[in-house]
């Protein structure tokens, strides 16, 4: 598995949003999304949740796209990009980042998201591997996520932030849809076609459909 380039940042990067209220008959609580510390590793329960999360939201907004079989990621690769200081999470409730900038512990249970945040040149960073649990879409957890990404890369310098979506070009896709409209309501703008099995030859043998692999970009400045 090949490491990911990490942000330099002069300082810890945290942020605590405002109270969310994702189901009606829950209390609002704060959300908090840092980058942790590393040996947040070590902790079982949280990576096996993490792991969880991800393929639950990953198998239902990438269906018909790839085989049944496969799953997004595992707990080997969770735990590089934790590792590598490329993967902030986001939870509800204690710690709060105002005490505790990269935890070194969360809750399982309270995890609500995560985001990949990478430098891939001098100027630009990238996002990817955007989640949010399911209970908690409609609330804004997934658009500060991005702010987050957006905020970290501002601090390492970069100019222009990426991200990418893949489509079927064999049929209409209703969770692609929304998120092509939803990156271009926070301003990111298709700028190219990549090559989806260049980028990721690992993933792109389980594709059960032809695809295009849209690039997006915005400016940070």
């Amino acid at each position: 598995m090949e490491p990911h380039e990490a942000l330099q940042t002069p300082v810890p990067l945290v942020y605590a949003d405002a109270p969310r209220k994702p189901l009606a008959e829950t209390p609002p609580e704060p959300v908090q999304i840092a980058i942790p510390d590393p040996s947040i590793t070590a902790d079982t329960a949280l990576i096996a949740r993490l792991t969880e999360l991800v393929n639950i939201v990953y198998t239902g907004a990438e269906e018909g796209l790839f085989s049944p079989a496969y799953r997004r990621t595992n707990e080997a690769e969770l735990r590089q990009l934790l590792n590598d200081g490329v993967l902030a999470l986001a939870w509800v409730g204690a710690p709060t980042v105002s005490s505790t900038p990269a935890p070194s512990t969360i809750p399982a249970s309270a995890l609500v998201g995560c985001v990949r945040i990478t430098s891939l040149s001098p100027t630009h960073g990238d996002f990817g591997m955007l989640v949010c649990d399911p209970a908690f879409r409609g609330s804004g957890t997934g658009r500060d996520l991005v702010r987050f990404a957006e905020e970290a890369c501002r601090a390492a310098g970069k100019t222009v932030m990426q991200c990418e979506l893949l489509v079927s070009v064999e049929f209409s896709h209703p969770f692609k849809t929304r998120m092509q409209g939803w990156y271009e309501r926070m301003g990111y703008r298709v700028v190219k076609n990549g090559d989806f099995g260049a980028d990721y030859p690992h993933i792109a043998p389980h594709l059960i459909t032809k695809t295009e692999y849209r690039v997006f970009e915005k400016g940070l400045v």
